[in-house]
């Protein structure tokens, strides 16, 4: 009962986790750039909706029951689980997921969280103040996406690797 537990958890959470970021990545960022300014008041409203805190747990939620999954699976030998071509597969997707968890976590969250702090500043602030938000904002974004789509290339592996570990 427990390994069906733990998959659902996995497949399920790993599903969330690519799917929104793959949203994100694809259309909400570039979308956020082509409307400037105005997208601001989606970022602030989607820190009100805790997306910065979802996401990271849905992650989490990911990781953890892939490794218990991977432990569980190797018997307390994983590296003799590495060393075949299913274990290799789930391996490397895993490592791919925890390198994205950990980018994503080190370097994106941070922009993303100064990125909904200036979209709050902007309500508020003066026209001359709101042209140096728009200007950071701008900057934030650029390296926000460079990051994004590093995480999900690695993303895009980790599932990929996972899909086909058991056919290797």
């Amino acid at each position: 009962m427990l390994m069906l537990v733990l998959r659902f958890l996995h497949v399920v959470s790993g599903a969330l986790w690519v799917g929104m970021f793959a949203f994100v990545s694809f259309f909400l960022m570039p979308a956020f750039a082509e409307v400037g300014p105005d997208g601001a008041k989606v970022q602030a409203a989607l820190g009100k909706r805790r997306i910065p805190v979802v996401m990271p747990v849905i992650a989490l939620i990911t990781l953890v029951s892939g490794l218990w999954l991977y432990q569980r699976m190797s018997g307390g030998a994983m590296g003799a689980l590495l060393k075949t071509p299913l274990g290799l597969g789930f391996g490397l997707g895993g490592l791919a997921a925890l390198l994205a968890f950990g980018l994503g976590i080190g370097f994106g969250r941070p922009i993303m969280m100064r990125s909904m702090k200036l979209a709050e500043q902007m309500k508020t602030a003066s026209p001359v103040d709101r042209s140096s938000i728009v200007a950071e904002m701008q900057k934030l974004g650029a390296r926000g996406a460079a990051i994004n789509r590093l995480v999900m290339g690695l993303l895009l592996f980790a599932l990929a690797a996972m899909a086909v570990a058991r056919y290797l």
